[in-house]
């Protein structure tokens, strides 16, 4: 696979399979399972990209001072249990698949780690502070940016989101976990988007950012510490027409500017609370 790409592109597949050591009472299942891979990029002086895609565990991105992607995956392992069936015994499938490619700083992470009978596979990953982040998760685990200048696409269906000492643009959404983001700086003309089904949004921004807000929880609060320029415009009636029918939807956000407006702020929860802080 490998001579289909030039020479900048690489390719890592970390395949363990685990619990054939169930055959032996000796083996002891329940120690953690860790393996550290490092990644060079091809311009370790220009910016990067990190695409993680997880079905099952969480993510921990970190900027750091070195050009290299680190990626620490850790697993627990199955504690020792012994099953028969017809005579057999059982052995405890905890096979695993991590794939990690580079190729022109674009450093792409899939974890083939399905079945919610095994202990989740849980990745720490280190980059260049500078870095562009997308981040996909699905079940038994949160997903967690810090240090980090870049555009971000954060999804998590049943994990928290949280974005700690960021710089940049955001688009961030969970389905069962709460949303919270701390920005050091943002960028500007940049649209940004967080959302929540069922928890809290909560962001904090710098005190002098230019903003236009755009807010709507439909069972909890709004609350902020900027002194917003509300717009008390009426709702908005939309229409739509087609072949044999006819729609019309209200619809009212609550909306207003931070230090005069700027780029779009748009954040939304259906059972939480909103909050917009103002950094100290």
């Amino acid at each position: 696979m490998l001579n289909k790409y030039n020479t900048h592109t690489a390719v890592w597949t970390l395949l363990v399979t685990l619990g054939l050591g169930m055959l032996s009472n000796a083996y002891a299942q329940d120690e953690e399972f860790e393996e550290k891979l490092v990644v060079p990029l091809s311009s370790p002086d220009k910016p990067g990209r990190l695409t993680v895609s997880q079905i099952y565990g969480g993510v921990r991105v970190i900027g750091h001072s070195g050009q290299d992607v680190i990626v620490l995956a850790r697993k627990k392992n199955f504690k020792q249990k012994t099953e028969m069936k017809n005579g057999l015994r059982k052995v405890n499938n905890d096979s695993m698949k991590l794939v990690i490619e580079e190729r022109d700083n674009h450093v792409d992470v899939v974890s083939q780690h399905y079945s919610g009978k095994k202990p989740a596979l849980n990745l720490e990953i280190r980059v260049p502070f500078k870095f562009d982040i997308k981040l996909s998760n699905i079940n038994k685990g949160d997903s967690y940016v810090r240090d980090v200048t870049g555009e971000m696409e954060i999804s998590n269906v049943n994990g928290s989101i949280t974005l700690e000492n960021i710089s940049g643009g955001v688009l961030a959404d969970s389905v069962n976990g709460a949303v919270t983001a701390t920005f050091e700086s943002v960028f500007e003309n940049t649209d940004m988007a967080f959302s929540s089904l069922n928890k809290d949004v909560d962001i904090t921004l710098p005190k002098n950012v230019k903003a236009k807000i755009k807010a709507k929880t439909e069972n909890g609060e709004i609350y902020t510490g900027f002194d917003v320029d509300f717009d008390k415009s009426p709702a908005v009636v939309e229409k739509e027409s087609g072949k044999g029918s006819y729609k019309l939807k209200l619809e009212k956000w609550v909306q207003g500017t931070i230090n005069g407006g700027g780029a779009e702020i748009q954040l939304k929860t259906l059972n939480g609370d909103i909050i917009i802080r103002a950094a100290e």
